[in-house]
């Protein structure tokens, strides 16, 4: 693709703190979309760079706009519906969470790609964080084998006060999200490192409500967690996002040769051998270092940006994956396949742990067997959903809801959109 790439973004809350990514990626942005009025004024007080990039509240109007890519930053349950507009309008789309929230989502988007053969990736930060590529080039290198098992966490306890800021609604989705949905920070990771495709899934629920307390939460689970079968035999157990303590993520993976791990603690890069499996010239069974990034200028950019420089990274590679023509590692069906996780783990923790085998939406056969699967733990305008969002049933009192509804008023009460 000549010349600069040209974003567009759409969703100005979480989509502005990337912007600067995009620039330092040597693209260009080249209009704005949010459909909340302090938004406009947000961005453009907030960040210079953009105070003369075309604002608007109209997605239809928005998306007509001469532009390359569109990057998806709007609420997590609503990104699959405006990817494939975008696609449609003929942009490529970078989608900054869980590419769909129902099957049929994911077949729509699948479908949507072939037809238009427009890039598509997600934008999963983590497995860009130094630590994680460190452990991917390790791997990929040999010395440690075939992968058996693997684990991946995301720990974010929160308490009351911080979750009712992220969540300023009776609505909002992150009340109402199972905790095996928002799973692509432990899970793509590992998937990336070793890369491995899930193809089974069973999962758990921890329930300890008293952690939701004082939220407008409709979950009163503390953590999912997930086991996953790989097409290649390993086993990987990763967690959604975790409400226990301590916070932190950890990454690790256990092969027929040796194992590594990122220490959650320092960030050191921690390696073991079996004595009898050592590389060829290395003394050592343990070695633990500091990794470093694998480009120091760029790394130097990343290390400014948020998520310990994962979000630089992933813009920066959907960029050169446009500009060389190349898909993105995160592809729409390695996106789709992390999604399928999430729900069906979801569905096994409501079935007892249940295994549930993860479909392939390459195939054409799976497609069909979930076009019209749009089972959604997200309400509707009456609140009505068609699976729960806890593993057990849970509701806030009112006298968790007082503190939002002092706070936000009759915003409280807003629907999600």
């Amino acid at each position: 693709m000549a010349g600069k790439i040209r974003f567009g973004i759409f969703g100005c809350s979480r989509g502005s703190g990337l912007i600067t990514c995009i620039y330092g990626s040597g693209a260009e942005i080249v209009a704005l979309c949010d459909y909340r009025p302090s938004a406009k004024e947000y961005v453009y007080s907030n960040y210079p760079s953009v105070k003369d990039v075309k604002f608007f509240d109209n997605f239809d109007e928005f998306i007509q706009e001469d532009m390359d890519a569109v990057l998806i930053a709007n609420y997590f349950c609503e990104h699959a519906e405006y990817a494939v507009r975008a696609l449609r309008a003929g942009k490529n789309v970078l989608s900054e969470t869980l590419s769909n929230i129902t099957l049929a989502e994911g077949v729509m988007l699948c479908r949507a790609v072939e037809e238009t053969g427009k890039t598509y990736a997600l934008l999963e930060n983590y497995p860009y964080f130094k630590g994680n590529l460190e452990l991917e080039k390790i791997y990929k290198e040999g010395t440690l084998g075939k992968v058996v098992y693997a684990e991946g966490s995301y720990v974010h306890p929160m308490d009351a006060a911080e979750q009712n800021s992220l969540a300023p609604g009776l609505r909002h989705w992150r009340n109402w999200t199972p905790r095996s949905y928002y799973l692509t920070h432990a899970l793509c990771p590992v998937m990336q490192m070793t890369d491995t495709l899930p193809v089974r899934v069973t999962a758990m629920a921890s329930f300890a409500p008293e952690l939701s307390k004082g939220t407008a939460l409709r979950s009163g689970d503390a953590a999912v967690i997930v086991m996953c079968q790989t097409d290649n035999d390993a086993v990987l157990r990763v967690t959604g996002w975790a409400n226990y303590a301590p916070h932190g993520n950890e990454y690790r993976l256990y092969c027929t040769k040796g194992g590594a791990e990122v220490n959650r603690y320092n960030g050191n890069i921690h390696i073991s051998y079996k004595q009898h499996s050592r590389p060829e010239g290395e003394e050592r069974c343990d070695i633990e270092y500091t990794p470093e990034w694998p480009v120091k200028e760029l790394g130097e950019l990343a290390d400014k940006e948020g998520h310990d420089g994962g979000d630089f990274w992933v813009i920066y590679d959907f960029v050169k994956a446009l500009e060389e023509g190349r898909k993105p590692y995160w592809d729409v069906y390695r996106a789709t396949r992390a999604a399928s996780v999430a729900i069906l783990a979801w569905r096994s923790v409501l079935n007892g742990g249940q295994p549930m085998d993860i479909p392939d939406f390459r195939r054409e056969e799976d497609r069909r067997k979930y076009e019209f699967d749009n089972i959604s733990p997200y309400p509707d305008e009456n609140y009505r959903v068609n699976i729960p969002c806890s593993s057990r049933p849970y509701a806030p009192t009112e006298e968790d809801l007082a503190a939002l509804k002092e706070r936000f008023g009759q915003e409280a009460d807003l629907p999600m959109k």
